[in-house]
């Protein structure tokens, strides 16, 4: 019986060891990265987009968070000199990046906007520069820069059913980009690569929408004066993970029999890899409440549960059969803290409210697991290519203590509640069917890239808010979709003994929804969650062979 690492973990410290002799000088590998090639990406981002407020200093928002998933494709032409490797390549992708965020609050008695954005495509025109890497020399370690495009709709629209115009800019907007990734040889025509790029694009000018300034605290809602639009403008920058697949037109019959000097041997035995991870997580929560028969444009409320950092640990495992069927998962818990912010639009007080937001201490407590099914399409010692079919499930409970105003002194907790009073909390569960694909790529020896790439189809959330100061519960539910991203940089210890690091970000959204407010009325709501994670893992592979 023989063992064999299939797949391993890094540690910083051996990694920064390794990667000289990854670097080294060595026989260049039969394999030509000149030439056209053409490709295909899954992947996802996160738009920020910030809008100046030409008011003044805000008291909350004004930066919109867009994640969402994309896909696309690309076309190159490289030029190749020894282990240098230079080129240009141009992408596109469709994208579904939609979010929404409070804008121009800059007084609490001014009835602040609603903005959102949505991207519906995007794409790059770079120049690449890289250097092929390990003693076959069959990995492209590269960077990128070049301009960027994006086709991208943002509106505003005054809240509490102001009835006035919303405001509204897109079209195509230009601008730059930089990036870096790792592209892995897996025959004479095919590779396989995953990327990161930063995108930044130009201001575009923006009005704000109409809005409404109450001049004297009044409590007729009526008592308000029209604030003219004013012109202002708005940045928007993305981050960008893609996992792609390139064909290159240029091999000739002697590369298409390409043997690396090292030869790759097909993996054909039973391997389970199992191990355990620590996990520093970032999380954010959203929900915006519309108004009945109005949709959700202009809002009535929004509670905003943000800055979660959790601490947790994950138990997780995969098992490849010598058929080709996979199978892998993991499952996890963490807990944490955060603040809420709990904004209102138009509140019937005695004295009427035009704005209000409030402040509290969360408690955050997650658990989670995904479980996936596939087959591996390609699977060698070097590289290993899984589409997959999945389920996951994130459960959510948010504790929110104490009470302050920061905006309307005229509203709730204008008299703080401590922080030690239990007022609110809300406990949700998103359930999410998973399309994707899996890679493992080693770009160096004992050195392996991993990435994990999946979009959600369909995502369905349950949960409930309770008001529990008020005495008031309400259910919640909706339908949406999302996206699930990993990356592992993973180093072997031993035959069987890995450490590593990578990073982790889904996000999932529902387009609307609908909560039961107090028992009573159901009223349109949209619902968003964001995790990232930071993760540091042990694994231990077990390979059975008969050779």
């Amino acid at each position: 019986m023989r063992r064999r690492v299939t797949t391993s973990a890094a540690s910083v410290l051996l990694i920064a060891v390794a990667m000289p002799s990854a670097f080294a000088d060595g026989p260049v590998s039969s394999v030509r990265w000149d030439g056209f090639y053409i490709g295909a990406h899954l992947g996802g981002g996160l738009a920020l987009t910030e809008f100046d407020n030409p008011f003044g200093g805000s008291i909350y928002g004004d930066k919109v968070r867009s994640p969402g998933p994309l896909a696309g494709g690309q076309i190159g032409y490289n030029w190749q000199s020894g282990r240098s490797v230079f080129g240009i390549e141009a992408d596109a992708s469709w994208a579904d990046i939609f979010g929404t965020e409070t804008c121009f609050a800059h007084s609490p008695y001014y009835v602040s906007a609603n903005c959102r954005t949505h991207q519906g495509a995007l794409g790059t025109i770079a120049g690449r520069l890289g250097w092929l890497v390990g003693p076959d020399a069959a990995t492209l370690l590269y960077a990128k820069g070049g301009t960027a495009w994006t086709d991208a709709a943002i509106d505003a629209t005054t809240n509490d059913d102001a009835g006035f115009p919303t405001a509204q800019a897109g079209g195509v907007r230009w601008g730059w980009m930089i990036g870096a990734g790792a592209e892995r040889a897996i025959s004479a025509r095919w590779s396989l690569k995953a990327e990161y790029d930063f995108l930044r694009f130009d201001d575009v000018g923006f009005a704000t929408p109409i809005g409404a300034l109450q001049t004297a605290p009044s409590s007729d809602p009526s008592a308000v004066i029209a604030v003219a639009s004013r012109a202002t403008d708005l940045t928007q920058t993305e981050h960008l993970l893609k996992l792609g697949l390139n064909y290159r037109f240029s091999a000739s019959e002697r590369q298409a029999e390409w043997v690396p000097p090292h030869p790759i041997s097909p993996i054909t035995d039973t391997t389970l890899d199992i191990g355990a991870r620590y996990v520093f997580g970032w999380g954010r929560f959203q929900k915006d409440l519309g108004i009945k028969g109005e949709g959700l444009s202009s809002l009535a409320s929004r509670l905003t549960y943000s800055d979660m950092t959790t601490n947790g640990a994950e138990l997780f495992a995969r098992l490849d059969l010598p058929g080709g069927l996979m199978a892998k998962g993991f499952v996890g818990k963490g807990k944490g803290e955060g603040n809420l912010n709990d904004e209102d639009w138009g509140i019937p007080f005695s004295i009427f409210v035009p704005y209000s937001n409030t402040w509290s201490a969360v408690d955050d407590h997650i658990r989670y697991g995904v479980i996936d099914v596939g087959y591996d399409i390609w699977r060698e010692d070097a590289v290993t290519v899984t589409p997959f079919i999945g389920y996951s499930i994130f459960h959510q409970y948010m504790q929110g203590f104490g009470c302050f105003q920061i905006a309307n002194p005229n509203s709730d907790c204008a008299t703080p509640i401590p922080v030690s009073t239990f007022g609110i909390s809300e406990d949700d569960t998103w359930r999410a069917m998973r399309l994707g694909v899996a890679a493992d790529m080693k770009i160096a020896p004992r050195l392996t890239l991993s990435a994990d790439a999946a979009y959600l189809p369909y995502v369905h959330i349950s949960g409930a808010d309770d008001h529990i100061l008020r005495s008031l519960i309400s259910p919640e539910q909706a339908n949406g979709n999302g996206a699930q991203l990993e990356l592992r940089l993973n180093y072997a210890l031993t035959q069987q003994l890995s450490l590593g690091v990578g990073g982790r970000y889904w996000t999932m959204w529902t387009p609307d929804g609908t909560v039961n407010f107090g028992g009573k009325q159901l009223l349109p709501m949209r619902f968003s969650v964001e995790q990232a994670a930071v993760l540091v893992e042990g694994s231990y592979t077990f390979t059975d062979s008969d050779e």
